[in-house]
Formats: C-alpha cells, sequence, structure tokens
C-alpha cells in the first residue's frame, strides 16, 4: 500500500467540512442533510483525535439534532456509538432501541454484539460477529471477530482475520489500515514479541503519518525497553495537543522509573485530578483508570475497591472483574480477590497479565501450588509480562 498524506490532513479537511456547515443546527427551515453532515464530521474529529470531551460536545448536538429532524434515525446510531465510547453502556441500548430499523441493521446488530462482549457475554458476541459477516464482509467485522478471539487466547486466528480485514480496504483507506496494524502489532507486544510488534507499528506510521495512536503504541514499547526519555518525549508529544489523562500518568511512571521524582510527582497529580473532576461530572470513562491509578500508582486499596465497584456496575467481564480482584488484593481483602478473579479466570480469556495478577492473589492467600501454575502459565503466554504496561 502506497502511503497517503496522514493525520494532519485528514484532520485538516474535517475542520474545513465543519467549518462549511457551521451554523446547521440554527438555520430555518432545517436542512436535514447539512445538519447530519455537520454532526459527522463533529464526531468524526473527535473520534480520529481520541478527545473524550469533544465527544461529550457531540452527544449535545446529536439530541439537538434529533430534536429537529423528522426521521433521525441514522443519527441514532451515531448516538449509539458515542454513548459506547464514552460506557454509557445502557445509553447505547436506548439509542438502538430507538428505531427498529437500525436496531435490525448490520451496524446495530454490531454494536449490539460489542454490548454483549462488554457485559461478558463472549459467545453471544462471537455468535453475533459471525452472523453479520455471513452475510457480508466488513473489514469492522472481521476487526471486531479479531479482537474477541485474541483474547479468548488465539493470537495466530486473530492476526489472520486483521489480515482479512485489510485484504478488505480500498487504498484510500490508510487510516483503518493502520488502525489494524496497531491491533496486530499489539498483539505481539502482549506476548512478548517486541520485534514483530515493532514492524506493524512502522507500516501502521507509514500507511498513515503522525497518527497518534500508532505513537502511542510506540511509546509503550519504548517504555517497556527501558527507554524512558524516548517514550516520555513521545507520549509529552501526543498529549500536548489535548488533555489526555492516562498518558500524563503515563508519562508519571516512566518518570518514576527513570528516577525523576519531581516530575513523576507532577504528571501523576495532573492525571489524577483530571480522572477526578471527569467523575465529577458524571462521566464514567476514566473509572478503570482510577482503578488502575489508586491500585498502580498511589496504591491505596479502599479507593481502587470504590472505583472498581463502580465500573464493574457498568458492565461485568474479565476485565472489571480482574480489577477489582487486584483492588481487593492491594486492600488485602484475599478471600474477596481470590472469589473475583476466579471469576474472571473461568470467563475463557487467555491473558498473561490477568494470570500473573492471579498468581500474586492465590500465592498471598496461602495457595502457593495453584500461584505458581498461574505463575508459568503467564510466563509462557507472555515472558515480558511483569514490565510496564497501560490501558488503551
Amino acid at each position: 500500500m502506497a502511503a497517503a498524506p496522514g493525520y494532519a490532513a485528514e484532520m485538516r479537511r474535517i475542520d474545513e467540512e465543519i467549518a462549511k456547515t457551521k451554523g446547521a443546527l440554527c438555520s430555518t427551515p432545517a436542512d436535514p442533510e447539512r445538519i447530519t453532515r455537520h454532526i459527522y464530521r463533529l464526531y468524526q474529529k473527535a473520534s480520529l483525535s481520541g478527545d473524550p470531551a469533544g465527544l461529550t460536545a457531540v452527544e449535545r448536538a446529536i439530541d439537538a439534532a434529533i430534536a429537529l429532524l423528522a426521521n433521525p434515525g441514522d443519527l441514532y446510531l451515531l448516538k449509539a456509538h458515542v454513548a459506547f465510547k464514552l460506557h454509557k453502556l445502557a445509553e447505547v441500548d436506548a439509542a438502538l432501541l430507538a428505531v427498529p430499523s437500525v436496531y435490525d441493521s448490520d451496524e446495530g446488530r454490531l454494536v449490539r454484539a460489542d454490548l454483549d462482549f462488554q457485559h461478558g457475554r463472549y459467545q453471544a458476541a462471537e455468535h453475533g460477529y459471525v452472523e453479520v459477516l455471513e452475510r457480508e464482509q466488513s473489514w469492522g467485522a472481521l476487526a471486531r471477530l479479531a479482537h474477541l478471539r485474541g483474547k479468548m487466547g488465539d493470537a495466530t486466528g486473530a492476526d489472520r482475520l486483521y489480515e482479512e480485514a485489510e485484504d478488505q480496504l480500498t487504498a484510500k483507506e490508510m487510516r483503518a489500515y493502520a488502525w489494524l496494524e496497531v491491533q496486530r502489532g499489539f498483539l505481539n507486544f502482549a506476548r512478548g514479541q517486541d520485534g514483530e510488534a515493532q514492524l506493524h507499528y512502522r507500516r501502521a506510521d507509514t500507511a498513515y503519518p503522525g497518527y497518534w495512536l500508532v505513537d502511542e503504541h510506540v511509546a509503550e514499547l519504548l517504555g517497556a525497553g527501558a527507554r524512558y526519555d524516548e517514550a516520555v518525549a513521545m507520549y509529552q508529544s501526543i498529549a500536548s495537543n489535548g488533555q489526555r489523562p492516562e498518558l500524563e500518568q503515563a508519562i508519571g511512571e516512566l518518570c518514576d522509573l527513570a528516577g525523576q521524582s519531581g516530575p513523576a510527582a507532577y504528571w501523576k497529580e495532573r492525571a489524577l485530578t483530571a480522572y477526578l473532576q471527569s467523575a465529577q461530572r458524571g462521566e464514567v470513562h476514566y473509572y478503570h483508570h482510577l482503578v488502575d491509578y489508586y491500585t498502580d500508582v498511589a496504591e491505596n486499596g479502599a479507593e481502587a475497591v470504590k472505583w472498581a465497584y463502580k465500573d464493574l456496575q457498568l458492565r461485568e467481564n474479565f476485565a472489571t472483574q480482574a480489577a477489582l480482584a487486584w483492588a481487593l488484593y492491594c486492600d488485602r481483602r484475599l478471600s474477596d480477590a481470590v472469589h473475583w478473579v476466579d471469576r474472571a479466570l473461568a470467563s475463557g480469556v487467555v491473558d498473561a497479565m490477568l494470570d500473573f495478577r492471579a498468581s500474586e492473589i492465590y500465592s498471598a492467600a496461602g495457595n502457593e501450588v495453584e500461584g505458581r501454575n498461574l505463575r508459568e502459565r503467564a510466563l509462557k503466554l507472555n515472558p515480558a509480562v511483569g514490565r510496564l504496561h497501560l490501558h488503551h
């Protein structure tokens, strides 16, 4: 595939389109096509830039547009996508149910399968993805199935599905190609195969230069390889384009590893302040980051448990079960930690970090044999499992 102009050029084009349709929501009489185009461009910008505040603004704009339009069906599907990205899963269901044709469309079925995955209904999710693919092959459905298969331990099959997804793309869809290459690279990284991961990240950057998602994964790779200064510089460059507290936390953790306690404290405090302010606004998309912060950065088990329960109430799956188990372990509530890590392990998910943390929990609870077995399984899946990891 030949290289495309890249992220910056696409963002400029989106901004130009937004400028052309500015005022669409205020025009009289309402112009449905112009309103819809304007909303889609706002969504595209917020989604592409990874901007939760922008997505919240899009959510408000969609509600205003729906009130103006006689047939806002497509906007309900977009509303579902926005709610999903903001972890408002009950609102995803409500948006899909608002229009039967949207609910029963292939895209609606894929979002419903995504919901199944988030709620720990893995077989139902797989059935949903396969059912859509039996009707029509699309790169988005193939990528979803690849993600699920990867989580269930079939990394080779997942990579093959990602490659099939790439074959569905046209020469113009370089961003999608870069995104898929990042997923393939992360599959390698999660198994400790850093060289292969780097090759996929390079392909992504060549196809679609300047994409922060690629840089974020490259920075993670640099940090995992103890190249802390380079990783920090890359994360700071990404974070300079908009507040991303999860990146600020990563910078703080890397500064700690590099022995830079002053900058580490500054960046970690920035991250925590942003997480808490988001939660105070009633937003839920940083709950899992708060759990991670209080377990691995601040080491405050009680706070970690509080946020872990909040996240679990939104969506119970292997990740939220495992996060609660680790929080309970950090709070020295070992029998409860064993209960929740057992539930995560029973999900069928194959994950090195899950096994590694389960081994710590079992060993602390006095079951050293099972702890040792889980540790060996984790190291077999990823020999570098104990190194720096980030929440994407």
